[in-house]
């Protein structure tokens, strides 16, 4: 998935970019050579080194590493950051970009649309506690942000709370979205970095979890389209959540079920 997702980044941007890989600690010597040859020599920060780089980080922080230790994708909110240096781009290996574009990371604090507020807290949370200041539908799938608005103590403080943790699986994008809403951020086309199924011609799709059987079909379809003109990325205001926005998302959810 990496080498398909990862590669068509690579292949479509019109602005050049180069890669560094976080080992998860699954990769094997066989794994890293076909990421070497499929993703031009990317930098790879292996399990081992970051463990120590990160722990020694979060030292005085009890409820960050307890996280890092129990979430694989606390990896993401943590690794990726502390190895960032002044900023942050970053992009899921879920991610599949079908046409040339540019401008992906032009923006300084950018996130992709979310279909939905798809946050780890309660609306009713948001009404008693003031620092929960969170952007409107922030997904992590594809996102720029500076380091100068990652802040370890608003992440010690979020995540020592587990009443905020009722969907394990947003834990880690909520956190960023804690973390844009520190300075305001926006959010790019939902017509050009879209989920399967919600765009006519996106630039990019991303294959969540609940979507990924999509992903071998897309493959199969996918035809090469480089020589076509670069699409600019747009991207739009993301706007404040609040606790009507995130109680109209809890009500929609419950009348799917």
């Amino acid at each position: 998935m990496a080498l398909a997702c990862l590669g068509s980044l690579l292949r479509y941007s019109a602005d050049p970019l180069g890669l560094r890989v976080h080992d998860d600690g699954s990769l094997t010597p066989e794994d890293l050579d076909r990421l070497a040859a499929g993703l031009e020599s990317p930098e790879v920060v292996p399990r081992l080194e970051a463990d120590g780089r990160v722990e020694e980080a979060l030292g005085n922080r009890p409820a960050c590493r307890a996280f890092r230790r129990e979430n694989p994708l606390a990896l993401k909110l943590f690794d990726a950051a502390l190895f960032a240096g002044d900023d942050l781009a970053f992009c899921d290996s879920d991610v599949l970009f079908l046409r040339p574009f540019s401008g992906l990371f032009a923006v300084a604090s950018v996130f992709m649309a979310d279909q939905q507020n798809a946050y780890s807290v309660r609306s009713w949370h948001l009404a008693l506690h003031r620092r929960l200041a969170l952007p409107r539908r922030v997904n992590s799938g594809v996102f720029r942000i500076g380091t100068s608005l990652y802040d370890p103590d608003l992440l010690e403080w979020y995540l020592g709370h587990p009443e905020f943790r009722f969907a394990p699986v947003w834990v880690e994008q909520t956190a960023w979205a804690l973390l844009a809403g520190r300075g305001g951020c926006r959010l790019y086309d939902p017509g050009q970095i879209a989920f399967p199924g919600s765009a006519a011609d996106p630039v990019a799709l991303h294959f969540v979890s609940p979507l990924r059987s999509l992903l071998a079909p897309a493959l199969r379809e996918v035809r090469d389209r480089r020589g076509e003109p670069a699409v600019a990325i747009a991207t739009r205001e993301a706007g404040r959540c609040g606790v009507l926005d995130l109680a109209f998302t809890e009500a929609r959810r419950k009348l799917r079920r």
